[in-house]
């Protein structure tokens, strides 16, 4: 068996084919090839097919020729690469939602593409938190200007002192692997949480002791929003300068999931105009973002240049779903998650 491991500095290809070796022993004889990308320190390209890639079609096209399987996390698989693929029986990402990947050109293939929902839940939820108090309680602000040899007194100014969490309403917008957990850590807070998810039941999120409520309503009681929603063509900019309009003037707005889900230029305004009293950003519309753009230009935001899901955890723990499924295809059993399952035999 031929596994072409298309690593990066961040799923490096030695901890892929260690992964692999310990999950496909008993197996017939596996060989790995295996070729590493300069992400994240070059940044994601995007064309008309495929987005969030980085490395080069040309290198992995002379590379996946014989390959059985393919592993990846950033690099592009387009048409052509599939075209070039001449013995390829699985696609395999360590991602939740990779649009580096045309399925579609997988599919008509029959080729299964396999995914890792949730891999990075966890690092989302804890930085998320970490994001919230760093932007209520000046963290990175005061930081910054230490490190700058100013010991800023401005921070104990009652007017400039924002609130603790306890006692306070956060509203999270989608209810799915990230949000559910970042929930129980923040009652532990002593926080009420609501939630507006139209494709989760309500004993869902009753079960942890979230309240269900309409997007209005959750808008008009929270004291945050963080969001944590899909980004879909309904979803896009779902976050304007009409929905800034129905926050809280004291609200915190954070965003960890796609920076497509909100208008930034609409977010800016609110921020300068007081519609909103402060926001906590980790995806842009565009990324790199673009450091002339009016959210940048906001003092009441704290940035930081999208890396919530960026642990050794998430790496690993990705790996071991991904290696739970191979073996399970090539076993042929039923594996646990595919983005076109209609291909699988099983």
């Amino acid at each position: 068996m031929k596994i072409l491991v298309l690593g990066d500095h961040f799923l490096k290809k030695e901890i892929v084919e260690q992964k692999l070796s310990d999950a496909l022993k008993g197996f017939e004889q596996v060989e790995f090839i295996g070729m590493t990308s300069n992400w994240p320190m070059t940044p994601f390209a995007k064309n008309e097919e495929i987005a969030e890639y980085e490395g080069s079609e040309e290198v992995i096209i002379s590379a996946i020729k014989e390959a059985d399987a393919v592993v990846l996390h950033a690099a592009p698989i387009s048409e052509r690469v599939l075209a070039a693929a001449e013995n390829l029986k699985l696609i395999g990402v360590v991602r939740g939602g990779p649009r580096n990947v045309n399925v579609d050109a997988a599919t008509r293939r029959g080729i299964p593409v396999i995914n890792t929902p949730g891999r990075n839940a966890v690092a989302v939820v804890e930085f998320t938190v970490g994001l919230i108090l760093a932007e209520l309680k000046n963290i990175a602000r005061a930081h910054a200007n230490m490190v700058q040899g100013d010991w800023r007194k401005e921070y104990y100014l009652y007017d400039q002192c924002k609130f603790e969490l306890t006692d306070k309403t956060i509203g999270l917008v989608g209810f799915g692997n990230i949000a559910y957990r970042l929930s129980t850590i923040l009652k532990a807070f002593g926080m009420r949480v609501v939630a507006y998810d139209p494709f989760v039941p309500d004993r869902q999120m009753e079960a942890y002791g979230v309240e269900p409520v309409g997007f209005e309503e959750l808008l008009e009681r929270s004291d945050i929003v963080s969001v944590h929603a899909r980004l879909t063509q309904e979803t896009k900019e779902m976050f304007n300068a009409a929905v800034f309009k129905q926050m809280k003037k004291s609200a915190l707005f954070v965003n960890t999931a796609r920076g497509g889900l909100v208008n930034y230029k609409d977010l800016a305004d609110a921020l300068d105009s007081g519609e909103i009293a402060c926001a906590a950003l980790d995806v842009y519309a565009e990324e790199p973002v673009d450091f002339d753009s009016p959210i940048m230009r906001c003092s009441n935001v704290t940035f930081t240049p999208h890396i919530a899901g960026a642990t050794k955890d998430t790496v690993h723990y990705g790996l071991d779903l991904l290696s739970k499924d191979i073996v399970n295809f090539f076993k042929g059993e039923k594996i646990d998650n595919c983005l076109n399952p209609s291909v699988l035999r099983v």
